[in-house]
């Protein structure tokens, strides 16, 4: 996701164009607070299985942050964990102790370790869907907020696209937050297209064509010669 372009912006008047600026900057600013917080979350969850700064470091692996806003995240993160900074312990992985002259106890060392190493990649994922769950959920408030400001504009699919385009969401994020927003918009109208008086085209008969036949027939042989 990149940082909101105006450039698609132009073909709106300009106080359409200036609304739409403060509310992509609520948009921007929501979403930093989202993942500042995300961060915090996802820290404090693996505090046990991973330091601070690692598990900052694997917050932005796992979890897409927009390159512009990934020094703001960080700090606003940090000042938020100030107290699990000052308190965190040292993380220790299970030791894989074991005898030379025991292959058994080798190979339970071994795969201790490696059931940590998975149990730990399990818990950073579920952090990260929980910050992705989240994030999206901003993302829809938004989009909803955009159909609606540009609703005199364009119909709310074409509203929510721009919302969409704006931020430059990558193509799954992007198919996911618009039909959230699309679901959303439609539960207000629940009837929706059932409201809609049917207009049923006029049709124009064309009567029967009418034959003027004599009442009678006159049949008679008629001699040549």
């Amino acid at each position: 996701m990149a940082a909101p372009s105006l450039i698609a912006s132009r073909r709106f008047s300009n106080p359409t164009r200036l609304r739409l600026q403060v509310l992509f900057a609520r948009a921007w600013e929501g979403l930093a607070d989202t993942y500042q917080s995300q961060a915090a979350d996802f820290v404090r969850r693996l505090r046990s299985r991973l330091a601070v700064d690692e598990a900052l470091d694997r917050y932005f692996r796992e979890v897409g942050v927009p390159a512009a806003m990934t020094d703001t995240v960080r700090a606003r993160a940090l000042i938020a964990l100030a107290d699990v900074v000052e308190h965190s312990p040292e993380t220790e992985i299970p030791s894989a102790g074991w005898n030379p002259l025991r292959p058994d106890q080798m190979l339970d060392a071994l795969k201790r370790r490696a059931q940590y190493v998975e149990d730990t990649n399990l818990e950073c994922r579920l952090a990260a869907s929980l910050s992705d769950e989240a994030v999206a959920t901003i993302h829809v408030r938004m989009a909803i907020e955009t159909a609606e400001l540009l609703a005199e504009e364009c119909s709310p699919d074409e509203g929510i696209m721009h919302y969409i385009r704006t931020f430059d969401l990558p193509s799954i994020d992007a198919q996911l937050i618009f039909r959230r927003a699309l679901a959303r918009w439609a539960e207000r109208d629940p009837h929706g297209l059932d409201r809609v008086e049917a207009v049923i085209p006029m049709l124009t008969v064309c009567a029967r064509p009418q034959f003027d036949l004599p009442g009678r027939l006159r049949l008679g042989i008629r001699a040549i010669g």
